[in-house]
């Protein structure tokens, strides 16, 4: 097993690593392509993946017909003409993703790989906050500090001191904006998610089913009856691929009208170097540089699909703290990447002092939320076995699962599939007692 972990784990480190090295190429004005639209490409990303996800559906139902329908997010089954549903649920979501993978994107133009890969990892300072904001997470001394920190690292990560060189200043202007942007991103992220866990704790009210009052020890305890939300238990997991089919198009929507009214990229899209014959050359286009242009515009799609079915495997096979390890490992070797690939350098003592203290604060974090989880399934397992009737509000609480701090720019955040895999699993057993079991023990995280 332990072999297939490995392929996955190095097939995720490829398609990131080079997903990341290729944006920066893409967009990077000095050392890159130089491409102005990266909000216009990242749209064309998205439509690519939902032509994919489309062909991976139809295939895989045509094989396997049997198992198609427990590969769908069970709250989406019953809502595929649900325009409320879609409107409070599937777009909001949508629309934040496209604005992280939107703001992330086009802060390559501005700042190296190197920074990019530090500040995105802030994303756990955002969810932290907006979960205290809107009372998903009791605040604790501990979470406070780790926040702190994290800002003061990304500070340090960009700060440069001033020589007095007017070239110094506006390089120095430049990484400030566009670490602002990468800063807005993991804000993105970090709403996204919190939503998400509203979004996951109503429905678990709704979904949960009151137990008698009378306590019945009939056949009828052990069935889900919940008009809303019906839950049909299955061992097979829902795919992140479903996920993908259902926002991509709404992502690739809202990149299009934000393209079009702030990058406008028509008609001078064609005459970037995207299209040349020659890259920083003033040839005209031909066939055959409009096919290789149309290729790497399609190329990001195609290994954003590779990596949601490597980041799959791994989940299948392996718990959650294994991604995070994993993912923190990544950090690390994106940042070599950029220094050994791309030429970057962390010049002054600031900066490295601010990338060790974010990556330090990064391993703390999944340490803290590490201990925590297991404290959590230690009194919940205590107090199943002292009383069945356990607290449904505090059973909720203690199931939503600590948002990851593995991050990419890419679509890795499967919300939908993590309600859609809650609410899947909620029978217990045949005692009639239902709760959440832990998304870290059904292997799907948030990263």
């Amino acid at each position: 097993m332990w072999t297939t972990v490995l392929a996955y784990i190095v097939g995720w480190y490829v398609c990131a690593i080079s997903l990341s090295v290729y944006n920066k190429w893409m967009f990077d004005p000095i050392n890159g392509l130089g491409v102005e639209y990266p909000v216009l490409l990242t749209a064309f990303h998205q439509t690519t993946l939902w032509v994919l996800s489309a062909l991976y559906i139809v295939i895989h139902e045509k094989l396997n017909p049997a198992s198609a329908q427990h590969r769908k997010s069970p709250v989406v089954q019953n809502h595929n003409n649900d325009w409320k549903f879609y409107m409070k649920y599937i777009i909001p979501t949508a629309v934040a993703t496209a604005g992280d993978i939107g703001f992330s994107n086009a802060s390559f133009k501005f700042v190296p790989l190197t920074v990019y890969t530090i500040i995105k990892s802030s994303s756990i300072a955002f969810v932290l906050l907006f979960s205290c904001i809107f009372k998903l997470e009791k605040f604790h001394w501990k979470l406070g500090v780790i926040v702190l920190v994290m800002f003061f690292g990304v500070v340090m990560m960009v700060y440069r001191p001033n020589d007095g060189s007017s070239d110094n200043d506006q390089t120095q202007a430049l990484i400030i904006f566009g670490s602002l942007l990468v800063l807005a991103s993991s804000c993105l992220s970090g709403l996204r998610w919190v939503y998400t866990q509203l979004i996951l704790k109503k429905t678990v009210s709704l979904t949960v089913p009151i137990r008698d009052e009378e306590n019945n020890n009939n056949s009828n305890n052990n069935t889900n009856q919940n008009d809303e939300y019906p839950v049909e238990k299955s061992d097979e997991k829902p795919h992140p691929i479903y996920t993908i089919h259902q926002l991509a198009p709404i992502m690739g929507a809202t990149l299009i009208i934000t393209s079009l009214i702030i990058e406008r990229p028509l008609p001078g899209i064609f005459k970037s170097n995207l299209f040349k014959v020659e890259f920083n050359s003033n040839k005209e286009t031909n066939f055959g540089s409009i096919s290789r242009g149309i290729f790497l515009m399609i190329l990001p799609g195609i290994d954003v699909f590779v990596l949601t079915f490597c980041e799959f495997g791994i989940l299948q096979l392996t718990k959650v703290l294994t991604l995070s390890i994993a993912g923190i490992v990544k950090e690390v070797l994106t940042i070599l990447t950029g220094m050994i690939f791309l030429h970057e350098r962390i010049s002054g003592v600031y900066n490295w002092i601010g990338m060790t203290i974010v990556l330090l604060d990064v391993v703390y974090y999944n340490h803290f939320r590490y201990r925590q989880k297991q404290e959590n399934e230690y009194i919940k397992l205590s107090s199943v076995e002292s009383t069945r009737s356990v607290d449904k509000s505090e059973s909720t609480r203690a199931s939503i699962e600590p948002y990851s701090a593995v991050t990419d720019f890419t679509l890795q955040e499967f919300e939908m599939d993590t309600l859609s895999m809650t609410l899947s699993h909620t029978s217990d057993g045949p005692t009639g007692n239902h709760s959440l079991r832990s998304i870290g023990d059904i292997g799907l995280n948030n990263k």
